[in-house]
């Protein structure tokens, strides 16, 4: 008798005790996280706004950091950005690798700024180095207009590296930031953010321990410039009559930086350009989020450079996407490099290619792209045999676009339990 009175008593203990903290844990804000793709998703991005985040701690004012933990004990790494530069967080995100049709369960939480949280590897960077006087040491600045009277490649450089960079983890692109306003690409052989230190003493066209510039942009679109398409020609957005950076986010789990552009003339028509690019930690992609005050009647064109007469694969529709891509050996080291646009299908004008010689904008194959709101969108992405030789292979370069074309296409369900 004894011996079943201790059991019941230790069933009655282990019973409350389970209930105690299944009723605890309904204090805590309780996400679950769905992916319903039959396919892993590596680093996916998650973001949730402000508002969101604000009911989900039942509090109109998220003051402090944001742990975000996992139901087994996994604290991820989040970021809270400010989006519109007034000083109060606008988005919380934060990224998670899932299986095949994997559900999670994520918890948030508050802590004191003050509180020493984990130290952190970042995995994006936005970088630009900049020394007025064109002596010294490059420093690092958040914001710059750029000077009207500035010259491509004049000596000595007024920007490390000619202009604003972003880079993952895995990958690294930057802008020429004057008239040419070209988009090139830093390829990488080992993983890290690196941006700051290149271009320092350095031939970044020549293979270094990092990487390397892996592109030759130029007269050509680059990787993925824009220009305005009218009466069959493409003009260039290079001279503007004011041009501005601006940095926004800084990692770690993704940068953003946004391009400002006033007074872009085309054929007597004034044009103001936003361009909000955004990178995240393990892609090797950017997203461009551009702004304008275009008219349905206007064409927006990105592109991609191709000087090698490679054969572009044209797609109008992969899911909600267009695709514009090519592979073959193109890299400034002469190997395998790929490279592709995706825009939603909804935006989609049809594709196109400029004059292989010639002034203007040459050896480019290009995506155009029409809106009603005077808002556009694409992502650029590339892949180098020597980041990854898978990429020697163009049908696991394409496959790898498919893929992530129907990742973007299906956002990862988010519920509130």
């Amino acid at each position: 008798m004894y011996w079943q009175k201790r059991l019941l008593f230790s069933i009655a203990i282990l019973t409350f005790i389970l209930v105690f903290f299944s009723c605890s844990d309904k204090n805590f804000p309780r996400l679950q996280l769905e992916n319903k793709l039959s396919i892993a998703r590596t680093d996916e991005p998650i973001i949730l706004k402000r508002s969101f985040v604000n009911k989900i701690l039942n509090s109109e004012e998220s003051k402090g950091a944001i742990t975000v933990t996992t139901s087994s004990g996994k604290t991820l790494i989040s970021q809270l950005d400010d989006l519109n530069s007034d000083g109060e967080w606008d988005e919380l995100v934060f990224q998670y690798s899932f299986e095949p049709n994997e559900t999670i369960i994520i918890k948030l939480d508050t802590v004191n700024k003050s509180q020493n949280l984990q130290k952190i590897t970042p995995r994006a960077h936005a970088y630009l180095g900049y020394r007025p006087t064109r002596e010294g040491d490059f420093e690092s600045i958040n914001q710059n207009i750029r000077p009207k009277d500035h010259e491509p490649q004049s000596w000595p450089y007024l920007y490390q590296f000619e202009g604003p960079g972003w880079e993952s983890d895995l990958i690294a692109y930057r802008i020429y930031f004057d008239k040419r306003n070209g988009k090139d690409i830093f390829g990488k052989t080992k993983k890290g953010v690196f941006l700051d230190s290149i271009g320092l003493g350095e031939n970044y066209h020549k293979l270094q321990s990092w990487g390397m510039d892996v592109l030759k942009v130029g007269s050509s679109l680059g990787a993925g410039s824009l220009a305005m398409l009218k009466n069959d020609s493409l003009y260039r957005l290079g001279q503007t009559t004011s041009s501005k950076y601006q940095k926004i986010s800084d990692g770690p789990v993704r940068a953003i930086i946004k391009l400002n552009y006033d007074g872009w003339k085309v054929n007597d028509v004034n044009y103001n350009v936003d361009e909000t690019i955004t990178i995240w930690g393990g892609k090797r992609w950017y997203h461009n989020q551009i702004t304008m005050n275009s008219s349905v009647s206007d064409t927006l064109v990105t592109g991609i450079v191709n000087m090698f007469d490679i054969t572009a694969v044209k797609k109008p529709s992969i899911t909600s996407y267009s695709l514009l891509s090519n592979h073959g050996i193109q890299s400034e080291n002469k190997d395998v490099l790929g490279m592709a646009i995706l825009a939603p299908k909804e935006q989609f004008a049809g594709f196109g290619s400029a004059p292989s010689e010639g002034k203007g904008i040459t050896q480019t194959d290009y995506i155009a792209m029409h809106s009603k709101l005077g808002t556009y969108q694409f992502y650029f992405y590339t892949g180098w045999e020597l980041d990854d030789p898978k990429f020697a292979d163009e049908n696991y370069f394409l496959e790898s676009l498919e893929n992530e074309a129907i990742k973007l296409a299906n956002p990862i369900q988010i519920t509130l339990e």
